[in-house]
């Protein structure tokens, strides 16, 4: 189950909500069906791909997803094995959570960013046409250091 981290005295859960960012735990193989429709339009509910990401070298962790970004579609990801971190840009401050099996991390185009703590495999879905992709743009924040999951 997803353990969360933000600033003190915010709310974390509704401060994510207000960015576009949900993250329930849903044990099992992939994300619940009536999760992925509530967030999914019809024709783009399924498996884009199944990918096992790997943490990156210390010269990596602020490159790829590990940038800050925006991805230009609406994503619901199921995290099937492993340990990553996510980060959030909220107005608040800054959000990590550490995602883990059985968590569905639902983006709607909020500013992240994401290092895997181990091996993690993912069902990547997302809106948009079939074979298109996640629309990343970087956005430019300075690569703070990652903090230390407990």
């Amino acid at each position: 189950m997803a353990q969360f981290r933000g600033p003190d005295g915010t709310d974390v859960a509704a401060a994510l909500a207000a960015a576009g960012v949900h993250i329930v735990h849903a044990p099992g193989d992939d994300a619940p069906p009536a999760l992925i429709a509530e967030v999914l339009p019809v024709g783009e509910r399924d498996v884009r791909q199944v990918v096992l990401v790997e943490p990156p070298g210390v010269d990596d962790v602020h490159t790829g997803m590990g940038a800050w970004h925006i991805n230009s579609v609406d994503e619901v990801h199921y995290v099937r094995t492993g340990r990553g971190l996510v980060q959030f840009a909220l107005a608040e401050g800054i959000c990590s959570v550490e995602l883990l099996a059985g968590d569905v991390m639902i983006v709607r185009k909020a500013e992240h960013r994401y290092l895997p703590l181990e091996s993690q495999e993912w069902v990547i879905r997302h809106s948009g046409p079939p074979g298109g992709g996640l629309g990343v743009r970087e956005t430019g924040r300075s690569a703070e250091p990652w903090p230390i999951p407990r």
